[in-house]
Parts: structure tokens; sequence; C-alpha cells
């Protein structure tokens, strides 16, 4: 604009510029400029002036005109007072700018921010004053100007905090780069067929450093762009170079632009970026010997202190994009697999979900690579020295002769330990993410592509004929597949289940083929006694949940596992326990009580701790001590959600099957013989209330269930267990249900005859018949069964379909052999518990934690005391 050349002309630099006779002028010191001479320069201008002052008309100018131009003198001053290290001058100018800044924040407020150009003066002093710290200039400066840049770096770092979201957008948008401002540029030669709309281009942006002594200088201004406010900007003025008596009026006058200068201007644009992109590929590209020092270079970053890992990621995907070799491709990605698993190393978290996605597509393209290229392969665990070097320079060489058929190309890796490690990140991601969220369902999607990446993994292995890395891979496979339920492979689903699942014993692996039956195939003939242990556990569990019971049990039996497991480590009694729960749940489902009841009972033993056993949490302890350490170790072996067992179904699916054999057992023997301790305790609890209230909780119905159970009332007892809460989460219910009815009335049948029998002469079959809802078939086998255990004393009547009860009282001496038969069975079972208690304290697990206590009381003692954290570490430093 007019108003905007006239201040440039107004100061001893444009005068130096414009006009020949006043060049010396230029060559004084910038400090010596005052108002005097800027009054004398506006005298001058006005003598030249064509027109008088009567047809000069006053410039009007905005609020944002004026706001702009006091912005972007105060910005001129610091930057002149920063060239002259006057530094003091700095900070007081920056109080007066942010005080304009203030003034104009209801401008500010209208336009819907701050400029751009406000804020990243905060963002050049930051650079400045950085740069003058760093080349250690402050040494040089006097005590008051290194004080006060002290003080403006202070201020400036606090600036540039309040405007921290304004600053990521332009540097994100590359309007930070300040190099150009560090130098001073050469002066451009001022030619007839240019014009100052150079800035337009973005090349001229910053504000060129005057020299001292120059008679020329180029002062182009960083804010124009602001400053010219509603005008347009694609006027253009014409800077005559004669001297002062080339101004007249037409040079004050705005010119118009025509579309041809425009359509001129657009084009030279246009090539000058074709020119840089040139330029920048050109530099880009590297030769092999270059990329691959720059390989190493970056290689041996790895692992130094102080080292940013994301950065050297940066630097790997960047050298990745300029290599051409697939071996030199094929190094950097494992570096690049290598780096991403480095950065939640030690850290005890998971690895964030975009650089997990990112590693697993670098595994992707690693596979690829592998397949395709037969010459190129990892190391694996073998002890190979690299060569991918030398054959790469080789080729680069030899380009365009003729090429010797190509060696085997080795570059150090593991296949499996990347595919593991994925793994393991993968299933800790899952525990810090909650479960109850729509983010675990969509986290627990992505473990298809990762068996997808296993599952190649596994034959690129099939192929190289490595026999213990797929021995690994295939385990690792297993333990992603065992758990998932396949409805086609349910036996409940088959036609043919309306027959019911028979008790009657069938071939094993006979089950039709499936991922986890060639998996385990394959495993079974493995070495290793774990790793055949961990394949049978999983086996059993998949047939488990797909209601194979019988298979399950055989193959458990004949393993013979459950007199060896206590052996074996942590994570595999875990996954026993796990297993032998799922197969009390299978039994229950299929109608086998009893197997259902010696299944679950080993786990409740420990009712406490049900939830370590099968490594689902942690039960909180009221009255104990609590060990982090434990605790920590615990949480560390949990299985993720989605793997989880329904302790409620457990607890319920035990309670019932323990009411199956103790309720009878206790209208036959009484209180003298116990065969569930959980149950009975439990249920003389519940027998000691007073009053009890509606049932409600699973147990409650379970004890209520019970009472009805004991005096024959078998429909109560089937409606108290139906209205279970785990029936909603158990498959098949209905069938299930149908048969726990049939049970509860063989059940009630049974008790009935053993408490009311006796006081009988004769029974008629149909009265029992239409008392409990069965037909003759059911009723004649539970009264004979009754009858050769001797459980009934009674014959059949067959003309008259009556149970005739010989009623004979016991003799004394009957009595004392019942009795002595009750002593020995204690006495027994005492020695029993007495014998595993021996072969405890002789077993390693026992020596071990005798060692322990033993290092524990060195040093003045074992005493038991509260749990310290501090006394804890100290122990923990010393031994």
């Amino acid at each position: 604009s007019a108003s905007r050349r006239y201040r440039e002309l107004s100061t001893p630099w444009g005068m130096s510029r414009f006009f020949g006779a006043a060049a010396d002028s230029a060559s004084e010191s910038e400090d010596s400029y005052d108002d005097n001479t800027n009054a004398v320069v506006e005298n001058k201008f006005a003598a030249y002036d064509s027109s008088s002052d009567d047809e000069e008309k006053r410039e009007v100018r905005s609020e944002k005109v004026k706001r702009y131009d006091e912005l972007n003198g105060s910005i001129k001053r610091m930057k002149r007072f920063m060239r002259n290290n006057d530094w003091v001058e700095v900070v007081t100018e920056l109080k007066a700018y942010k005080k304009l800044i203030d003034k104009a924040q209801k401008l500010f407020r209208k336009q819907g921010g701050t400029p751009d150009f406000v804020v990243t003066q905060f963002a050049y002093l930051r650079k400045v004053v950085e740069d003058k710290k760093s080349k250690k200039g402050e040494a040089k400066l006097s005590k008051t100007a290194s004080k006060s840049l002290n003080q403006l770096s202070q201020v400036v770092r606090k600036d540039c905090q309040q405007y921290r979201k304004e600053l990521e957008r332009l540097e994100k948008d590359g309007l930070l780069n300040f190099e150009e401002e560090q130098q001073p540029e050469e002066e451009p030669e001022l030619d007839e067929e240019k014009d100052l709309d150079e800035d337009e281009d973005g090349e001229e942006d910053g504000e060129v450093g005057i020299e001292e002594g120059a008679g020329k200088g180029d002062f182009s201004d960083d804010w124009s762009d602001e400053e010219d406010g509603d005008e347009d900007s694609d006027s253009s003025v014409d800077i005559p170079t004669e001297g002062i008596k080339g101004i007249t009026r037409e040079f004050w006058v705005k010119k118009t632009t025509t579309e041809g200068e425009k359509k001129k201007r657009e084009r030279v644009q246009r090539e000058r970026k074709k020119e840089k992109k040139v330029v920048a590929d050109k530099k880009s590209e590297l030769s092999a010997e270059a990329v691959i020092k720059k390989l190493k270079d970056i290689e041996e970053k790895r692992g130094r202190r102080g080292i940013d890992k994301r950065e050297y990621i940066n630097e790997l995907k960047m050298l990745r994009g300029k290599a051409k070799e697939t071996a030199t491709r094929l190094k950097i990605e494992t570096l690049l697999a290598t780096a991403y698993f480095d950065i939640s190393l030690n850290t005890g978290k998971a690895m964030p979900m975009r650089y997990w996605k990112e590693c697993m597509a670098i595994l992707d393209r690693i596979l690829d690579t592998l397949e395709k290229e037969k010459n190129i392969r990892l190391s694996e665990d073998e002890e190979i020295d690299e060569n991918w070097e030398e054959q790469e320079l080789d080729d680069e060489k030899k380009e365009g002769k003729d090429k010797k058929a190509p060696e085997t190309i080795y570059i150090h890796g593991n296949m499996f330990s990347f595919v593991s490690r994925l793994s393991s990140n993968f299933s800790q991601s899952l525990h810090e993410v909650d479960e109850h969220d729509a983010s675990y369902v969509s986290r627990l999607q992505d473990e298809v592509p990762l068996v997808g990446i296993i599952a190649r993994c596994e034959k690129y292995y099939t192929k190289l004929g490595k026999g213990d890395l797929l021995v690994n891979i295939k385990l690792l496979h297993l333990t992603h597949v065992y758990y998932q339920y396949k409805k086609d492979q349910d036996v409940f689903s088959q036609k043919n289940s309306s027959r019911g699942y028979l008790m009657m014993p069938k071939p094993l692996f006979t089950e039709q083929k499936s991922i986890v039956y060639d998996l385990v195939m394959h495993l079974y003939h493995a070495e290793g006694a774990r790793t055949k242990t961990i394949a049978l556990l999983c086996h059993v569990y998949h047939n488990c949940i797909h209601n194979r019971f019988m298979e399950a049990r055989n193959m458990l039996l004949m393993s013979h596992l459950q007199d060896v497991i206590h052996n074996a480590d942590i994570e595999s009694r875990i996954l026993y326990n796990r297993t032998l729960a799922q197969l009390g749940l299978c039994a229950f489902r299929n109608g086998f009580y009893g197997a259902s009841l010696d299944c679950l009972s080993e786990l409740y033993l420990y009712p406490n701790r049900i939830k370590e056993l099968l490594a689902q949490g942690v039960t909180s302890q009221r009255y104990h001590e609590r060990n982090l350490e434990k605790e920590k170790l615990e949480r560390m072996r949990e299985y993720p959600y989605h793997m989880h067992m329904n302790l409620d179904m457990l607890e319920a699916v035990n309670l019932m099957s323990a009411m199956f054999a103790e309720i009878p057992n206790l209208a036959k023997h009484g209180k003298r013989k116990v065969i569930s301790r959980s149950f009975r305790k439990q249920y003389d609890h519940h027998k000691k209330q007073a009053f009890t209230g509606p049932p409600e909780s699973t147990r409650h119905l379970v004890m209520s269930a019970g009472d009805a159970l004991a005096v024959g009332d078998w429909e109560k007892c089937y409606k108290y267990l139906c209205q279970l809460r785990m029936w909603s989460l158990m498959p098949h219910a209905e069938a299930v249900q149908e048969k726990l009815k049939k049970q509860i009335q063989e059940s009630s049948l049974q008790i009935y005859l053993l408490v009311y029998g006796p006081q009988y002469c004769s029974i008629d079959v149909k009265q029992l018949m239409s008392m409990f809802g069965i037909d003759l078939k059911v009723a004649h086998k539970v009264v004979s069964r009754m009858m050769l255990r001797g459980e009934l004393l009674g014959a059949w009547d067959q003309p008259s379909g009556c149970i005739v009860m010989h009623n004979e009282e016991l003799t004394r001496l009957q009595h004392n052999a019942l009795n002595f038969a009750d002593k020995v069975s204690q006495y027994v079972e005492m020695n029993e518990k007495l014998l595993d208690l021996r072969n405890y304290y002789k077993s390693a697990e026992y020596q071990r934690s005798k060692e322990q206590k033993s290092q524990q009381s060195k040093g003045g003692g074992y005493k038991p005391r509260a749990y310290s954290r501090k006394g804890q570490m100290s122990r923990t430093s010393r031994y």
C-alpha cells in the first residue's frame, strides 16, 4: 500500500536504497536514528510532490491496520536490538509487545484467534535465545546483558507454553523455519522486470539482516501479508533507481495486475517448485555403500543411554525408503521390529496399539520377503555370520555384467522370537484395557491377524525343516485356538445327540479333524515333557468345551498326569487346574454328577484361593498380611478376561453335584461319614440359622434345594435350582435342566425310601411313580440298585407289583460291627492324609521353601512382622 511504502521510505535505510545522493547516510549506526531525521526526510518528500496539498486527501486507517502496524513495528525493533546484542532493550520491547497484544485482544476475538505472525515471533525469540546460549556467547556479554538474556529465556518459555497449540499447528505446517533469518542474504540486483511481490513465492519470507557500511540492502518485511489488511495482494509497485527526482505522483498510485501477469507469475512459481523437488530427489538417492554405512551408524545407536527410541524408528523408516536391495530392506525391517519391541522394554506395560499394528505389518512384510526370495533367510537359531553387505556391494559392482548363481544371504533374526513377543504384548495389552468396555472387543479382534501370522510362520519353518522352532511355533499357535468354541464340533449340536450322551467307552482320537487336532498330533511326537503336557491339557480342554466328556476323561486318566503334575512348573499347574474345572463342568452338562464332584472337589478344598488356582485374579484377604510381590506375580500370570470361567457357575455346579451325594449320605449314615466337606460345612451353617428368608444368592438357593430334597419334595427342589443365574450362561441349558430334573426325581425316591422305608410293610410301585413323576423302568432301576447295595431291606413281588419290606432289627453285635467299620474307615483316611503330608515334607517344593526361610532368618533371627516394603527391599539387597 502507499502508506506502507511511505513508511519504508521515511527511514534512513529506505533513503540509502533508493537515492544515490543519500547513500552515505546508511553507513551511520542504527541507534543514532531519531525523530528529527524523520522530520527532515518527510520535508524532502513533500518538496518533490507534484500535486498541491489541497489535492491530497487525508488517509483514514482502520483499527486492524493500526494494531498490525504497531505490532510489526515492535517486531522490527526487537529484531534490530537482537542483531545488536542489546538484550536489555529486547526485554523492554518484549514487555511493550505483550501490552500491544493485550490491547488487540478484542480485534483478535473478532477475527477468530491470534494471527500467526504474532505467535511466530515468540518461536523466533526462543530460537534466537537457544542459539545464543548453545554457542556460549553469553560468556562474552556483560553482567547486565547476561542477566537480561536469562530473564528473556524464562519469559519466552512461558509465552511459548501459553501458545503451545498454535505453535504445534504452525510447526506441523512447516511455518516455523527460521534458517534464512539466521544468516544475512546477499543483496539481490534490482531489475525492472521484477517487482516486490516475490514475497508470495515463500523464498524471501524472512527479514534480511543489514550489514554495517552497506550502501544498498534488500529490507523485505516478514509480516507484509498481515500488514496489507483488506487490500489487494496482487498490487505491485515499480521502484525507480534514478534517484530522488524519479519519484512522482504515479509512484504512490496503486497499480492493477493484468491476467497475463498473474498467469506468468504462477507459471514461474510452479517451475521453481518442480526444480526444488528434482533437487530434493537427487539428494535423497543414495548408493548401496552409503545406505550400508548409514545403517551401521543407526544400528550402533541402539542400547545407548538417553537415545530417543521414536527418533531411532523414524531414521530407520526414512532409510528403508532409500534402500534398493531386498536384503538391505529385510535387514532394516528386522531392526525396525526390534526397535518397536524396545519401546515397551523394562516399562511393565504393553506396546501402544498403533506401534503394535505397525510391528505386525512389518512381520507380515518380512514373511512376504522370505517366501518370495528363496536365497534370503534369517539366521534363526544358527550361528551364522551376516553376508548381506558384501552380496549387495557385489551386485552393485556387477550390474550389467553376467552374475553367478546367487548364494544364500543370511540376516540376523529369529522369526519365532518376533512372533512370540508380539503375542505376549497382545496378551498384556488385554490386561490394560477395561474388559467391560467396547475397546476390549475391538482389541480382541486383532487376534485374528495375529493367528494368521503365526500360521504363516509355521509354514515357513515347515519349509525350512526347523524341528525345534516348528514345535515352539505350533505350541504358540495352540495356545491361541484351544479355548475357542466351534458349534459344529459340539456333541449336543449334532443330529444324533437326541439319544443322549451314552456312558460308553469310545476309541481315542476319533473326533473330526480340526486345527487343534492337527497341532496336538504333531506335538505328541515332539521331545520334552512340558510340551507334551501342555498339548495334552489343551486337547482335553478343547474336548470339554465341546461336551466330549468320555474322550477327555479317558485321555486324562491314561496319561497319569495327576500323579506328576505337582512337579511341573506353575503355568502348567494352572492350566491343569483350569482343565480340571472345565472337565467338571462338562461332566455336569452330560449328567455325570459324581464325576463332576470328583473334579471340582479338589479345587474347592481351598475355596478362598479359587481365583489364584485358575489365574483369574487375586482374592482380597481381610485378616491376613498382604504380600505385594506375590500379588504382582499372581497378576502377571492372570489369563485375559475372555478366557475366564464364571466362578458363580463353578460354585453352583460344585454345590449341586455335592448335594446329590451328600443328602442321601446324611439320610443313610447321618453325620458320621462326610463326602464333601465344603458342602457339609455350608449345609450345617444353613440348618443352624433360626430364621431363613427367601433364597437369593447361589449358595442360599442350593441349600434351600437341599432342604427340599431331604424330605423328598422334588418339585420344590427343582424350582429352586431353576432360579440360579448360571442358566443364562450355560450352553444347551434346556437339555441340562431336563437331565437335572431326572436326577432330582431319582434322588428324591432314594431318600424317601431310606427315611420312610422301614415304616412300611409293603409299598406299591404305582404309588411311588405318581409321587415322584417317574415311569416304571426308572422306579425299578432305583429300587433294585438300593436292594443290591444293602440300602433297602426288601424284595420284589412281581404279581402284585409291590415291594415287600423285611423289617429286621439289628443285633448288638451287628451295631458294634458297623461302628467298628466306620472307625476303621476314619483311621484309613487319617493315615492317607499323614502319608500325603510326609511326602510333601520330602518334596523339592518344601525344601525350597525351607531354604528361603533359613535365608530370611539370617542376621538377627526370623521374626514374623507386618509387611514393610522398605524392610523387604533391604533384605533383598543384602541377600
